[in-house]
């Protein structure tokens, strides 16, 4: 245990931006002439052989460097110059013989560095292979179907312990996968250092390139509480407006459940939230008392091993180190002093007396425990957690929890401000776990034995053991350390993962990073910040060529992007809701996420709407008046789904609570409940001719139930999460939207009549045609598809909202469709036009849609968003009179 406030740097130091195509800045074009390929594969062997097994081979990065196979991005990081020996950093490492270093065996030959040489002063050219390949970006869309699909496999009552955490736009920003397994490893190591579990538990890969991964709090004893306090910190949060993200709200109870890897990585290494999510109290005794260490009663009784020294490498002036067993294994703490003035001296009874901040005068202590006892001014202390990886805590000199150190103290060369932070600073330092040091007080006191009386020596040569015996105490936690570590996948190396994310995370970004993290392409941001004076004034500086922005603007601009761009609702952590009684979720986190109005269905001649609004009401609404003629009050959460029969007597809705209601729309009365739904009420439907109700729920239920006593007609479980319901008006059948799939089911026994799917994305609204011949369903991604009733292929696809769909409306036996989406747009289609299906855009909606309709004057149509707003377009000059001897089934339609 020594020099626990040191931060280590070693190697080279870290390079630029994360991610440059090879071209970008510079570098020598790739040239795949036989003799170039044959070299650049030599240099790259070479490489791979002596030095990628401290930088990149398992995500190890000696010196911030995670890519030296990668022979175009020692290029473009400028670890390599074209033809310039002499300012090639690698090369200069390479020839002076500290890379590898001295201790390290194989090493390359003078073969080796000859062909490397050769190579540099060639231009270092690359061949094609050698380049950076392109990628297909992961959107956030394709992030959250993978969530969604690795829930459906848990059981439904684990879904809400599971959280997540994303390096996709890192992958975006072209890293390699060397360099994303450090990002893995730093995310291993940091959730099991933030545990009190017993065991160690690393996050789950989603993903064959291993970019998303998913944790459960129950394996590191954490709960609701702890992860809202890390929402608390979050500035990437964006709400998505798409059937995916509410499902994974619903499934988890958290409105945000999935969070970016290296923001958590560089924030909950650091206190205060360090100290948060560990749970650890705010003091040292406390500490302490929570891991079973009596430090008073272990210096009285002689179970303490201690030892002193000088030149701590990180403390300014002397330190002792002192350990004791605990309830999981060791736990170290330091003493650490201030720096005495040189022209201190008090005197007693003519006596110059010695500083007590000298360890070496005054080894016994602290205060309370020693007559003359040394005046310490904080600590550090190291411990055990009960999976047998390290945890850190920093105090005054009363013990005080402290988020940095003083620097006057100590300090940390590597933090910005040179403090040492509790978290991130430790385990810069403490690589190994127990840094061992050699005492120097016993051979103090066999040199000097007069300097203390028999007494206090014998009490010194009990407390501290000695360098040998010290030491043999140290290597054992040392390795019981490093057993653990192995077991997160990593294993000890002089750079830690976690403090190099951290600087890397805290580095300033170039262009290809910000599109990234923005979820946009390069050409599409650069494009966003040109067009936007707001975001040219925060992010000009990233339009030149090697422009960039350091990472404290990038934050505090994100949520102006956000708005800006129309990337999504920015999260807001304050609005957190109530917690369910077991504290692991929201007991609504849908309420208030997609402002008003989440569904609305219009009585035939447009005047009135029925709409399932946030603040748990089902509103008989106004539309002429903007006014509520009714509210209808019994929802206990958020309703999301309504529907009504042409004559508007009653209505049905669906919420948060689980529960179906009909409402006599004359009274404003509850008529009947259906309570068999353990998630949200998604979709609801009447059936056109039977007093009927349809309800189907996120937990993948659906019911059919009788309006005079709730009772089941038929019930079908395990379908898949379902969003949205549409009855066929001739009474035969029910179409439901259940994930990515398209059922087809009787709608009086539930038996299922024909499928579509799997779909790219899921299935978010439906439609069926007045005679019922044909059916649309929107998808998350923005397309609509067209079936003809019979046919298991789909007619049309038809492409052109920039969101999901939110409402469909079909007319003239499916000829004129129209789609609201939450791109804030409503469409028209003709789909008997092959070229131009789309007659009709509109783009006066401030907000996602929420309901569409054709009115029955046949002259109008009319569509509500979610802040309750509702518009009218005539669209009688688009309906050419059909001819009376085409049947709707021969119309011609654009086909996929």
């Amino acid at each position: 245990m020594s020099r626990l406030w040191r931060v280590i740097v070693i190697g080279v130091s870290l390079g630029g931006g994360l991610v440059t195509p090879v071209g970008s800045l510079g570098a020598a074009e790739p040239d795949s002439s036989p003799e170039n390929i044959r070299l650049a594969e030599q240099v790259q062997t070479i490489l791979r052989t002596h030095c990628y097994r401290c930088h990149g081979q398992d995500g190890t990065v000696e010196g911030g460097v995670n890519y030296i196979t990668d022979l175009g991005k020692l290029l473009a990081r400028k670890k390599i110059i074209p033809g310039k020996l002499e300012e090639s950093r690698l090369w200069r490492r390479l020839e002076d013989g500290t890379m590898p270093p001295p201790e390290e065996h194989p090493r390359p030959s003078a073969q080796d560095l000859a062909i490397i040489r050769r190579w540099i002063t060639q231009g270092a050219p690359l061949p094609a292979s050698a380049v950076t390949a392109s990628r297909k970006p992961i959107t956030s869309a394709e992030v959250h179907n993978l969530i969604l699909a690795d829930l459906e496999r848990l059981e439904p009552r684990a879904r809400r312990f599971q959280r997540f955490f994303t390096f996709h736009h890192l992958y975006n920003a072209g890293l390699s996968q060397d360099e994303l397994q450090t990002y893995r490893n730093a995310l291993n190591k940091l959730v099991n250092s933030l545990s009190w579990g017993s065991k160690i538990m690393n996050p789950v890969p989603l993903d064959e390139a291993k970019t998303v991964f998913r944790i459960d709090l129950r394996w590191y004893q954490w709960d609701a509480t702890i992860w809202n306090r890390i929402l608390q910190e979050y500035p990437y949060g964006i709400l998505e407006d798409t059937t995916a993200a509410r499902v994974l709200s619903t499934f988890t109870l958290a409105r945000m459940p999935c969070v970016r890897g290296d923001w958590f990585i560089a924030t909950a290494s650091r206190a205060p939230l360090y100290y948060d999510v560990l749970q650890l109290p705010v003091s040292l005794t406390e500490l302490e008392r929570l891991i079973r260490v009596d430090a008073a009663r272990n210096i009285q009784q002689e179970r303490v091993i201690r030892l002193a020294f000088n030149g701590s490498g990180v403390s300014r002036f002397n330190r002792i180190l002192e350990r004791h067993d605990s309830a999981h294994g060791m736990y170290w703490r330091t003493y650490d002093f201030d720096e005495p003035p040189a022209n201190l001296a008090n005197r007693l009874e003519g006596t110059l007396v010695p500083d007590p901040r000298n360890v070496f005068a005054f080894p016994l202590g602290p205060a309370g425990l020693a007559e003359n006892p040394f005046r310490h001014a904080g600590g550090e202390a190291i411990f055990a957690l009960p999976n047998g990886l390290h945890a850190f805590f920093i105090a005054n000199a009363n013990n005080a929890r402290l988020d940095k150190a003083p620097v006057n103290i100590v300090s940390d060369p590597r933090r910005p401000d040179r403090a040492v932070e509790a978290g991130v600073s430790c385990m810069s330092c403490h690589v190994t776990g127990i840094m061992p040091k050699a005492d120097q007080m016993r051979d103090h006191l066999e040199k000097n034995p007069k300097a203390f009386t028999r007494r206090e020596a014998e009490l010194i040569r009990a407390l501290y053991p000695g360098k040998e015996a010290a030491l043999k105490v140290m290597h054992e936690d040392m390795k019981r350390f490093a057993e653990a570590v192995a077991q997160t996948g990593a294993r000890v190396a002089r750079q830690e993962a976690v403090s190099t994310v951290t600087l890397k995370y805290e580095a300033d970004l170039d262009i290809e990073l910000a599109a990234a993290e923005a979820g946009l392409t390069v050409a599409r941001f650069r494009e966003g910040v040109a067009q936007s004076p707001v975001l040219r004034r925060h992010f000009g500086s990233l339009l030149p060529p090697g422009g960039t922005i350091t990472r404290q603007i990038w934050v505090q601009a994100f949520g102006d992007l956000i708005r800006e761009l129309q990337l999504g609702t920015l999260f807001v952590a304050s609005l957190n809701g109530p917690s369910n009684e077991d504290n692991t979720g929201e007991l609504d986190p849908l309420e208030s996420l997609a402002g008003t109005a989440h569904q609305m269905v219009f009585f035939p001649e447009g005047r009135r709407a029925v709409v399932a609004a946030a603040d748990r009401s089902v509103r008989l609404w106004d539309v002429e008046g903007r006014r509520d003629v009714k509210r209808l009050v019994g929802h206990t959460a958020s309703v999301w789904s309504v529907a009504m029969p042409p004559d508007g007597k009653y209505a049905l809705s669906g919420g948060m609570d689980g529960v179906a209601r009909l409402w006599d729309l004359a009274t404003g009365l509850e008529m009947q409940r259906y309570t068999e739904h353990s998630g949200l009420v998604s979709a609801v439907a009447l059936h056109p001719s039977q007093p009927w109700a349809y309800s189907g729920s996120y937990d993948g239920s659906l019911a059919a139930w009788r309006f005079r006593d709730g009772s089941e007609l038929w019930r079908r479980e395990g379908l898949g999460y379902i969003t949205a319901l549409a009855a066929d008006p001739t009474g035969e059948r029910l179409l439901v939207a259940a994930g990515r799939f398209l059922l087809l089911l009787d709608a009086k026994t539930g038996e299922e009549r024909g499928r579509h799917g799997p779909f790219p994305a899921p299935v978010s609204a439906v439609a069926v045609s007045p005679d019922g011949r044909w059916y649309a369903a929107g998808f998350d991604d923005g397309t609509i598809r067209l079936w003809k009733h019979g046919q298991p292929a789909a007619i049309a696809t038809l492409t052109g909202h920039s969101g999901p769909i939110r409402a469909l409306a079909l007319k003239d036996g499916g000829r004129w469709l129209l789609s609201g989406g939450a791109d804030r747009t409503v469409r028209l289609w003709d789909t008997a036009e092959r070229q131009q299906p789309q007659v009709a855009l509109w783009k006066q909606h401030a907000a996602p849609i929420s309901g569409v309709a054709f009115l029955s004057n046949g002259t109008q149509v009319l569509a509500g968003d979610q802040s309750l707003s509702i518009h009218f377009w005539r669209v009688d000059s688009f309906f050419a009179k059909p001819d009376p001897n085409t049947p709707p089934e021969r119309i011609p339609l654009i086909r996929d």
